[in-house]
């Protein structure tokens, strides 16, 4: 028999003796269950398996044969090259992982999907008993207690390891930890400008000269119009640069961690690949996931007029009245402050964890990646925080004074967790 079928096997005799009424029980509190509630997918698929499983209906756990009868593929698909049912084992193995470090769980009827499987196992009520050990002859018995001595000790070693892998060493890895633990490469996606032209055809260097301030002193007046076919728009070839810094820090920060990374500009995230990676969106009014992500949250992006000037401003929606967090617009090279959020939340849409480091103008944005790459900046800002913070989602608002073109420190103005 093949490695898989034995395993299978093992698997399927393990249900035989399972208490099915409790097995059902525990499946819907899982499907209720905070971790599941929201994804459709994950649920769709835990259900399937559990119940094949107690049916006994090995032959369905194929992934071919799952990809038909819970997504709805052809019989004959690719699974080659269409991985949703792969993918959405991994998002239902990591959400059971999730449910079942929680203390209130642990003492609950475990519900398992074993990596490079799609048969469901039951440890906590299939496990039989251990056979009592046979007490050691005399010959030999030393060398026999000596290596279950070592199996001991690799065991703890082992465990202490695993241990140490899973649990964040400092509060700053613990608000990284929902991204890393996905285990896919994280799409760090930069911000890029929104209002970019460059002048092309016969009058190109002309008009290069007359708005680009190459126009000697006495030749200076009245700027001549310029046609609509004088100009193309080539915002999406280019970065700031302040953005384009906060994006190699927390690419570096991520790195640093043994994590990979794919940095990518706004024009180049497209909504495919937020479905197989988690992401973090550098910049706010230049980076419509910023601004997607914040949308329905308490702390929002949004444009303003006030007094007959025109702001870009971050708005506390439960006192959407008063802005006190706002740059005037055109921003200025003299400004002296700017202002950002920083956003973790699990996103329905890609069902993947996101972070948005976006501040009002680049000099926010680039104080929001201290914010997030430097530990002390995130210890400040928990003083006030639930001691259950790192399971929920989290938002802060930053400040930034600006000394010489340059961000000062990040300084914390306000927090939400919920």
């Amino acid at each position: 028999m093949a490695r898989a079928s034995i395993a299978e096997s093992r698997h399927a005799d393990g249900v035989l003796g399972l208490d099915h009424a409790a097995v059902h029980a525990q499946l819907a509190r899982l499907l209720e269950s905070p971790h599941f509630r929201n994804s459709k997918r994950s649920q769709a698929l835990l259900r399937f398996v559990v119940q094949a499983a107690l049916a006994g209906d090995q032959n369905s756990l194929k992934e071919r044969c799952i990809g038909a009868a819970v997504f709805g593929r052809e019989p004959a698909y690719d699974t080659a090259q269409d991985p949703i049912v792969r993918n959405a084992a991994i998002e239902v193995r990591k959400r059971l992982a999730q449910y079942y470090l929680e203390p209130e769980h642990a003492a609950e009827l475990r519900v398992e999907l074993p990596s490079g499987s799609y048969m469901p196992s039951f440890p906590a009520e299939s496990a039989a008993p251990e056979p009592a050990a046979p007490r050691p002859k005399a010959h030999g018995a030393p060398l026999r207690w000596i290596a279950v001595a070592a199996l001991a000790v690799i065991a703890a070693a082992a465990a202490f390891l695993w241990g140490a892998r899973r649990t964040p060493a400092s509060d700053l890895e613990a608000f990284w930890e929902p991204l890393f633990r996905d285990g896919s490469a994280i799409q760090v996606s930069i911000g890029q400008p929104t209002r970019l032209y460059r002048f092309i055809g016969p009058r190109m260097e002309e008009l290069n000269r007359l708005f680009g301030g190459g126009e000697p002193d006495g030749a200076k007046g009245t700027k001549p119009p310029i046609a609509p076919d004088e100009v193309v728009w080539v915002a999406p070839e280019y970065l700031f640069l302040r953005d384009a810094l906060a994006a190699f820090k927390v690419a570096a920060w991520i790195q640093s961690k043994g994590h990979a990374s794919r940095l990518a500009s706004v024009a180049q995230t497209n909504y495919s690949q937020l479905r197989h990676a988690p992401l973090v969106a550098i910049g706010a009014f230049n980076n419509a996931w910023s601004i997607r992500v914040t949308a329905e949250l308490r702390f929002v992006f949004e444009y303003r007029v006030i007094d007959g000037v025109p702001h870009h401003c971050i708005v506390d929606r439960r006192n959407p009245t008063s802005v006190l967090w706002k740059v005037a617009q055109p921003a200025s090279g003299g400004m002296s402050e700017d202002y950002a959020i920083v956003t973790r939340v699990f996103e329905p849409t890609t069902e993947k964890t996101v972070i948005s480091v976006a501040g009002i103008e680049t000099y926010g944005t680039l104080a929001a990646s201290e914010f997030v790459t430097e530990p002390t900046y995130l210890e400040a800002a928990l003083g006030a925080a639930p001691p259950d913070w790192r399971r929920k989602n989290v938002q802060f608002v930053l400040g930034t004074k600006i000394i010489d073109g340059t961000p000062g420190p990040p300084r914390i103005l306000a927090a939400q967790f919920w």
